[in-house]
């Protein structure tokens, strides 16, 4: 069972309407259909923030809604983020800039407001930023978030 179908069921489970539950999560109606009918849609369009309430409305927790084992991965804190990424380029001997384009995102933000900037990008950019640091980016979803 792939993630848009266990939305899909976990929100039928919940007894919700697929309306319900974009408005829940501040979408539309053809953005929440899309989480349903594609796998990836949920990286590629939700905050992580977004996700955890997907996860707590649909009662299941982030990492069971997308179907991995993440039981052997140590959770760390978005505001620990900068100095890992500030690390990485000296270990690299890298520029922020080079370190960007390597990711494919702009950080300077992010280094500066990483909570705020999480809660407006897609979780692709924790993906993208976590494969970087050589971390699962599942330890970035903050301890805590087990369904409500």
């Amino acid at each position: 069972m792939g993630t848009a179908e266990r939305i899909r069921t976990g929100r039928v489970r919940a007894g919700m309407s697929a309306r319900q539950v974009a408005e829940r999560l501040g979408l539309n109606d053809a953005w929440y259909q899309d989480l349903e009918q594609n796998d990836a849609e949920l990286a590629a369009t939700l905050t992580l923030f977004q996700a955890i309430e997907l996860a707590s409305l649909l009662s299941v927790r982030l990492q069971d809604l997308l179907g991995a084992d993440s039981s052997t991965v140590e959770s760390i804190a978005l505001l620990e983020l900068p100095s890992r990424i500030e690390a990485q380029v000296a270990q690299q001997g890298i520029s922020m800039q080079e370190f960007e384009e390597q990711i494919g995102w702009g950080l300077e933000e992010f280094l500066q407001s990483p909570i705020r900037v999480a809660a407006e990008l897609p979780i692709a950019f924790l993906q993208d930023l976590a494969a970087a640091l050589g971390i699962h980016w599942f330890a970035l979803i903050p301890e805590g978030t087990q369904p409500g």
